[in-house]
């Protein structure tokens, strides 16, 4: 190695700070990238994902409510327009699964792959590994969630208030903290059981059961709904679909944005500190290695 490669190395490894952490998170995100667009079946399904989850709901609805409007969905969240209200509402199901599942197991690929312990040595924060892969997953879901609306305008008549978008968007970056908090620690249950897929998808599917999606919160049992209260998911999906159908004459913002803000600092702080000695104490085991 010559001197000048020296001095380049060893400047590299001296980098710190947050813009140093941020160009660390973009390569780790543009990297899953180019390994999942190697795979057509990979893409292919990106693609036809959103539609498999929506179109059950949408011949659900139309065999339930028998035309495109819902006396009882009026009467239940304020609107007759069943369709819409279920477009919007299922759009972020694919965000939501991204953030948790992706970003919650990006240190388990990592370890099937045989460069968990090398990323480990690397001049980077170890919480750097789950937001580089959280900052992939937020693009990937984002997509997800464009092209299920698009088709939805396109193709099941889906109108969006145009003054709501800029809102509902800052409601998702509200939502991406709050979320990427419970990915923290399902990361911290991939590290620890290894295969803890299980309890993942008993926490995922315990959230997206009691977020309002494709019903309103008013039809779960009551103790269900105070479940419902707790999670930063069934406030930003309330927001989100209240932007995009009602625009900035949506009423609730206040009252969603105050407990966005309180769970987002409540499940973000948790997460993190879970995740922070976690990571140590696999560490110390010597167990990142272990299957």
């Amino acid at each position: 190695m010559t001197t000048h490669d020296t001095e380049a190395f060893q400047k590299m490894w001296s980098r710190h700070g947050f813009r140093a952490e941020l160009r660390a998170a973009w390569a780790i995100s543009i990297n899953i990238w180019k390994i999942e667009l190697s795979y057509p079946l990979s893409v292919l399904w990106f693609v036809v994902m959103p539609f498999l989850w929506f179109i059950p709901m949408l011949i659900t609805g139309s065999a339930v409510a028998g035309g495109s409007e819902s006396i009882v969905l009026n009467e239940l969240a304020g609107t007759l327009d069943w369709v819409t209200y279920i477009a919007i509402g299922t759009s972020i199901l694919g965000l939501t699964i991204s953030l948790m599942w992706g970003t919650g197991f990006s240190l388990r690929r990592e370890q099937n792959a045989g460069t968990l312990e090398t990323l480990m040595t690397t001049p980077m924060s170890r919480s750097t590994l789950v937001w580089g892969s959280m900052l992939h997953n937020l693009q990937h879901g984002g997509l997800g969630v464009i092209l299920q609306l698009g088709a939805a305008i396109v193709f099941f008549g889906v109108t969006l208030d145009v003054w709501g978008i800029l809102p509902a968007l800052g409601i998702i970056a509200l939502a991406v903290i709050g979320l990427q908090g419970i990915a923290f620690a399902v990361t911290c249950v991939v590290l620890l059981a290894k295969q803890g897929w299980m309890i993942v998808e008993f926490i995922s599917s315990g959230l997206l059961l009691v977020a309002p999606m494709a019903y309103p919160l008013s039809v779960l049992p009551p103790i269900l709904q105070y479940v419902a209260y707790a999670s930063p998911l069934t406030w930003s999906t309330e927001a989100f679909r209240g932007f995009l159908m009602n625009g900035l004459a949506y009423q609730g913002v206040v009252q969603a944005v105050f407990a966005l803000i309180i769970l987002d600092a409540i499940f973000f702080a948790f997460g993190a500190l879970m995740f922070r000695y976690t990571e140590r104490y696999v560490r110390s085991k010597g167990a990142l290695e272990q299957f």
